[in-house]
């Protein structure tokens, strides 16, 4: 909301509109995947609102103009070339990527940024050149699209690393094992990694599809594919991203919270509550946290890039720890207790040195406390907390891209398949897939989960299904969902096993870091390299479908 403030802030300058004068108030607006990270159809109720002052306006686009008008996920052609030394290691890392940023660029070059920072994925690569460059098309614009960049690059890279590994004579989970990065390794841009369970995620999955038994199909006209891919992303944000909240204590000891952070359905409201109840010890149905109304609520940069989670979690946690310093400062001020002896249990303020000591904060939190002197002391408890990412700068060496600290830390995982692939038709099967990820802490376990069976649906949709089709003079000719194919839920996989790992976050709240994007980015390498264990035919382009998978193996039996 407060990007879309400044927008419109900006936008309509000439005509005497400040910020003040503009109000973003938001609701529950469903998914946001990419889509609503810029600025696209509310522009234009803006401009509209100002040509009729003061009647209510509002734009509506139908399917079709959804398809033309709004971003869609950036095409991008690669290059790689990699240098291993016999034992499996890997020495170089030459990856050229192309991006197709269609007519004009907004949020297009920052996805072109972001993947060329993290192009080598979550291997440790001494000797490293990455090449990300924006070209300007005549198709319809790019944009963000969960993943930011990482399930396009990711595609080229974790497929030929398993080709490395075929061509090693060398099992690709080792290979994978062998080279996966670890905490202090150096950055493509020369930072250092933070602690990560990236090698803990790829035995579980390991483990879990039991990648060393060979598996064959009942049915004779099928074959059985496995494969295994590991995932890293970073939250994409410039390095003065900040958070804030404010907190407050209601007569029962009830608490509101007021964020900015977007409740897109990853669970942002409940996850804050449970920080603030953490520290409070107020249980989360006593806490309401507030959508955002840029009149009301406290500054929040965006919500995309898997961040806030980390971001708006450290500024609520900071708030909420604000308040608990009030709370100990009154009650030391009027009982004369021993402040650091001071701890909260049950919504009662508690002393370690005087077991019989009791005071609920519904007593006092908005009265204040009554003194001997029959005076009250306190008022109304309130918490404010804000967060910001020091460390990061953006500015590195032009030409070597080394020199600053761009990302602030990533989550990393692995992902595995077993895939079910009729010979004759290409017609695939997911009979069952896992995902683990290491989230850092799981502040709300089953919300992870759901990151991951969704994640990995979505991520599967658009690998399988999903394919925008245009003519040559760039015109979109499938801008429908009769012609758009998405799968139904009789596509789903048969087993989506999710597995959390938890290797803390040092500057997340209680170790905590974002997941929300990280579930989509593995699909991808999982089917194409899934394909080729199966049937031995190498897909290089997205999507895989299964003309795609036939026609490859009627060339290669002709062949």
């Amino acid at each position: 909301p407060f990007t879309q403030r400044n927008v419109f802030a900006l936008a309509f300058e000439s005509f005497g509109i400040s910020h003040k004068d503009v109000r973003v108030i938001s609701a529950y607006i469903g998914g946001g995947f990419g889509g609503k990270a810029g600025v696209s159809m509310e522009i234009i109720g803006a401009a509209l609102a100002m040509a009729v002052p003061g009647r209510p306006i509002k734009v509506l686009w139908n399917r079709a103009q959804e398809f033309y008008n709004t971003y869609q996920r950036q095409g991008v052609t690669a290059k790689i070339k990699m240098g291993v030394k016999k034992d499996g290691r890997i020495t170089a890392l030459d990856f050229k990527m192309y991006w197709d940023a269609g007519a004009y660029v907004e949020y297009g070059a920052n996805v072109v940024n972001a993947a060329g920072l993290s192009a080598s994925g979550p291997y440790k690569v001494e000797n490293l050149s990455i090449d990300s460059v924006c070209i300007y098309t005549n198709l319809p614009p790019g944009g963000p699209y969960r993943g930011f960049g990482y399930s396009e690059f990711l595609f080229g890279l974790e497929s030929h690393i398993t080709r490395m590994a075929d061509k090693l004579g060398m099992d690709s989970v080792a290979f994978r094992k062998k080279n996966a990065i670890k905490e202090g390794d150096t950055l493509p841009y020369g930072a250092h990694m933070n602690p990560n369970g990236i090698r803990e995620a790829i035995e579980k999955v390991e483990k879990e599809i039991k990648w060393s038994v060979k598996e064959k199909s009942k049915d004779p006209r099928k074959a059985i594919g496995k494969a295994l891919v590991c995932f890293w992303k970073a939250p994409a944000m410039p390095p003065n991203a900040s958070s804030s909240a404010f907190l407050k204590f209601n007569e029962d000891a009830s608490i509101n919270i007021l964020i900015s952070g977007m409740e897109l359905g990853q669970g942002l409201l409940t996850v804050m509550a449970q920080i603030a109840s953490e520290v409070l010890t107020v249980p989360v149905s006593k806490i309401r946290v507030e959508t955002p109304d840029t009149d009301r609520n406290p500054y929040e940069w965006q919500t995309v890039g898997s961040h806030v989670t980390w971001g708006c979690g450290n500024a609520v946690k900071r708030a909420a720890l604000e308040a608990r310093e009030k709370i100990f400062d009154l009650v030391e001020r009027v009982y004369c207790l021993d402040k650091s002896a001071l701890y909260l249990e049950d919504e009662k303020v508690k002393c370690r040195t005087k077991p019989d000591f009791e005071l609920r904060l519904r007593d006092f939190v908005i009265n204040g406390i009554q003194a001997d002197d029959h005076t009250f002391k306190g008022g109304p408890i309130m918490g404010s907390g804000m967060f910001m990412p020091e460390f990061t700068s953006a500015i590195g060496d032009p030409e070597t891209g080394q020199g600053g600290h761009p990302n602030v830390h990533y989550t990393t995982g692995s992902a595995g398949i077993i895939l079910e692939v009729d010979r004759e038709t290409g017609k695939m099967k997911i009979k069952k897939t896992v995902l683990a990820v290491d989230c850092g802490k799981a502040i709300n376990p089953d919300l992870v989960r759901g990151q991951i069976v969704g994640g990995l649906l979505q991520g599967f949709a658009t690998v399988l299904y999903e394919d925008m089709r245009f003519s040559d003079k760039g015109k979109l000719l499938n801008a429908n969902f009769s012609d758009y194919k998405i799968p139904t839920a009789m596509d789903m996989p048969d087993v989506v096993t999710p597995i959390i790992i938890e290797v803390a976050q040092p500057d997340g709240p209680y170790g905590a870091r974002g997941v929300g994007e990280h579930t989509m980015i593995p699909a991808a390498p999982l089917i194409a390299n899934a394909v080729e264990d199966a049937l031995g035919v190498r897909i290089k382009s997205m999507p895989v479908t299964k003309e795609k998978v036939a026609l490859a193996v009627k060339n290669k039996d002709i062949s």
